[in-house]
């Protein structure tokens, strides 16, 4: 990976050590107070799950910008990839909170309540092909786009030219930590159990994936947005 590519992108405590400490404080506040975490974290209101839709709210913004902005991408095709970006934000922001649900609290009607595993007004909960199937697709598209790719890259040292659509297309190095976090986290839970492991590990981590694919979102996009900008001021 051409480190020299992400010099105009974003800061490193947005990408780097926000990832960390934001993981760190996780853990932290639930070693401190699993009363205080189980309460006012893990719930449907809760911390994280709002966190969420903060991190999908401008990830949705930057998809609209970046499409109304083109023609100033190499490739049209580039434009339909980032408005698919922008509606599955959406669609994960909206799920996130049952499209409104969680915080206005209305009653779910009987017809959806009925095909509803929590008997919420979404769908992630009526099928596995809106819940863990995606999920599962989003996981693999971290490991091999924002692990294991840039790892390739910068091993062979690869680089893209900045009016190719490979170079607005491909995570660059500021979405490795993100998606090296979506990547892993999940792994102590598949091996042993989440009954078997230790406090303060031991907590529902599909909820923190979330949040972090929600944020590699942003990170990916606020990347792209930046090199656009960037390249747009150069006259490219």
């Amino acid at each position: 990976m051409d480190r020299h590519q992400n010099t105009h992108e974003l800061p490193s405590w947005l990408w780097l050590w926000g990832v960390l400490l934001m993981l760190i404080g996780i853990y932290a506040a639930r070693w401190y107070s699993p009363v205080f975490f189980g309460r006012h974290m893990e719930t449907e209101q809760g911390a994280i799950e709002n966190i969420v839709v903060v991190f999908l709210v401008p990830a949705i913004v930057l998809s609209i910008l970046l499409v109304k902005n083109r023609e100033l991408l190499p490739s049209r095709k580039l434009a339909i990839w980032y408005g698919l970006m922008g509606m599955a934000s959406l669609f994960f922001a909206g799920e996130e909170i049952s499209w409104g649900q969680h915080w206005f609290g209305w009653e779910t009607p009987e017809e959806i309540a009925a095909l509803n595993d929590q008997e919420e007004t979404n769908l992630h909960n009526m099928s596995s092909w809106l819940d863990q199937k995606p999920r599962l697709i989003v996981e693999l598209g971290a490991i091999i786009g924002g692990v294991l790719y840039p790892l390739y890259r910068y091993f062979r040292r690869q680089k893209f030219a900045s009016d190719s659509w490979q170079y607005y297309f491909w995570p660059t190095w500021v979405c490795f930590p993100v998606c090296l976090v979506i990547g892993v986290i999940k792994i102590p839970d598949r091996l042993f159990g989440g009954q078997n492991i230790p406090f303060p590990f031991n907590m529902r981590v599909s909820e923190i994936q979330e949040v972090y694919v929600a944020l590699a979102f942003l990170i990916y996009l606020l990347s792209v947005w930046m090199r656009i900008s960037k390249a747009r001021k150069a006259g490219l």
